[in-house]
């Protein structure tokens, strides 16, 4: 639950990062549960360049439109500096900063003529810079090898830090008609188109706007489908709801299977505990204890046993979880209503199966208790 919870974190960061008035168009959906839909997704046409030039062109309301793709894993060359395949491609066009709140620490964005002539020029991510950028050197105006083609470093994204699992600055721009000519295969690459919005208010109009004029370009008809996905925050956190549901309920019975296993040898442990401590018993009865003392004692000891167990099985979950945590540049989290659950659940382990050792406790004959060896 911690580890969830903080992966819940991160997504719905990343997620108001991205702006409530933007939405994506895509052929795939981000997520996707049981295998039935796969088919009808992947005999879809691929969402092409033109196509979302032609949508950026004629619509009216969005504020800004861009194409994007991502290509992986990208490697990072200049001078005596290599990187490891560790990074990421990003193809867009003069819209990128504007849809996805990105702004420059130093140079220029992409232009628009940047990708009419598909430019060998690129923005660079501040973990790049860091990489191969070590001795201090300003990278603007540098040329740089990605992959096997040289690019001219027009600019540097402002740091972003962690994000959905992964650092948010691990990448390089790129026109993407650039992309489009060196990296990958445009009759098997469906892209990405991201819109924003001039304002909520304008959210859904622009979105019918958008969705009309796709459907057109695509040669949709009337009453038909759309043969593509539209996303937003809303709709992307529904989906990751439903999907941390599963994983939920999955831990939950993993959880509910190992307390049971536990409470039996919670009860074993109490049961010899009682055998052994036979004589005492005798003792305190013969002393004038009461079936109530003897039995609050050693339903007492149950639940304090349950509880230490808790706390330290607690304070090793939240430092896994955290550990995960921080893998995935997530910020630390603790899931305060599970450790309430959890003692609350550790003290009825502790009431409810050591109850049968306690009235056993309770029920024995003094004078048998102390002749017992």
């Amino acid at each position: 639950m911690t580890a969830l919870g903080a992966l819940t974190n991160s997504v719905d960061s990343s997620l108001s990062q991205l702006g409530s008035e933007t939405f994506t168009v895509k052929k795939w959906p981000s997520l996707h549960f049981g295998g039935s839909g796969w088919k009808r997704y992947a005999r879809r046409k691929p969402i092409t360049y033109e196509e979302i030039k032609f949508v950026r062109e004629s619509a009216q309301l969005p504020l800004a439109v861009s194409a994007e793709n991502m290509f992986a894993p990208l490697t990072v060359a200049y001078g005596n500096e290599k990187s490891d395949p560790q990074f990421q491609l990003y193809g867009s066009d003069d819209n990128y900063g504007t849809n996805h709140n990105r702004d420059l620490s130093k140079g220029r964005m992409l232009t628009a003529s940047d990708v009419q002539y598909g430019r060998d020029v690129t923005v660079l991510g501040q973990d790049i810079v860091d990489r191969v950028f070590k001795h201090g050197e300003d990278p603007i105006g540098k040329t740089i090898k990605m992959n096997d083609h040289n690019y001219f470093v027009i600019g540097v994204f402002e740091r972003k830090g962690g994000g959905m699992g992964q650092s948010q600055d691990g990448f390089a721009l790129i026109p993407v008609t650039n992309e489009i000519k060196y990296f990958i295969q445009p009759e098997y690459t469906s892209l990405q188109m991201t819109i924003r919005a001039r304002s909520k208010k304008l959210f859904d109009e622009t979105q019918d706007e958008i969705i009309g004029a796709l459907r057109s370009v695509r040669g949709v008809k009337p009453g038909d489908d759309n043969d593509f996905e539209v996303e937003n925050n809303t709709s992307l956190t529904i989906q990751f709801d439903s999907f941390s549901k599963y994983l939920s309920y999955a831990g939950f019975g993993i959880s509910a299977i190992a307390l049971l296993a536990a409470s039996i040898g919670i009860m074993n442990i109490m049961l010899v505990s009682v055998t052994e401590r036979t004589k005492e018993i005798g003792i305190r009865k013969a002393l004038g204890a009461t079936k109530a003392d003897i039995a609050g004692q050693f339903l007492t000891e149950a639940v304090v046993l349950c509880e230490v167990g808790g706390v330290i099985g607690i304070g090793i979950g939240i430092g896994i979880g955290n550990i995960l945590a921080v893998v995935i540049h997530a910020s630390v989290y603790v899931p305060m209503m599970w450790v309430g659950i959890g003692l609350g659940v550790c003290s009825l382990v502790g009431i409810v199966f050591g109850l049968y050792p306690a009235l056993k406790a309770a029920n024995m004959h003094p004078i048998d208790a102390l002749r017992f060896e």
